[in-house]
């Protein structure tokens, strides 16, 4: 039995994986990037960041918070679509045939291994890990952070 623990999600893990990896190529991965950027700004309130995207064509789903987070929900669902069809089992134009093991999920699940063996050599108790979530046993601010930018910097 744990007392006192926490959960801390890596943010927009799966979508950086494919990043990292330019699993579209050079040119699309770009525009991926570009929109899982927008989604972030939006989701933590930067409206002005990305006011201009696109042309101004958000702009009017900027003007009211209930709106813009509908948004931001729009476009995690586009983006999780897209990246979970590169390793679908149909045909589609985001697949890759050449991806034979899902290599976005994959790298995931490294990442959090990585991730697990860096906080316990630091003394704490990792308690479980799943996709992208990390459950620590009596952590403090320090881990906490920690972890926060080890997912920023590797995720």
């Amino acid at each position: 039995m744990y007392r006192r623990s926490q959960t801390e999600d890596i943010g927009s893990q799966h979508p950086n994986s494919a990043i990292d990896e330019c699993i579209f190529g050079p040119e699309y991965t770009k525009k991926f990037k570009e929109i899982l950027d927008i989604r972030i700004h939006i989701k933590h309130g930067e409206y002005d960041a990305v006011r201009d995207a696109f042309g101004g064509k958000l702009a009017k789903y900027l003007n009211d918070k209930s709106t813009a987070k509908a948004l931001a929900q729009a476009l995690k669902i586009a983006i999780n679509s897209v990246y979970g069809l590169t390793a679908a089992g149909f045909m589609n134009a985001f697949r890759d045939s050449r991806n034979k093991d899902n290599i976005v999920a994959k790298r995931g699940a490294l990442f959090m291994i990585d991730l697990r063996h860096e906080v316990e050599a630091q003394g704490y108790k990792v308690i479980h890990i799943k996709t992208d979530s990390i459950k620590i046993e009596h952590p403090d601010d320090y881990i906490l952070d920690f972890i926060c930018k080890y997912g920023k910097r590797h995720g």
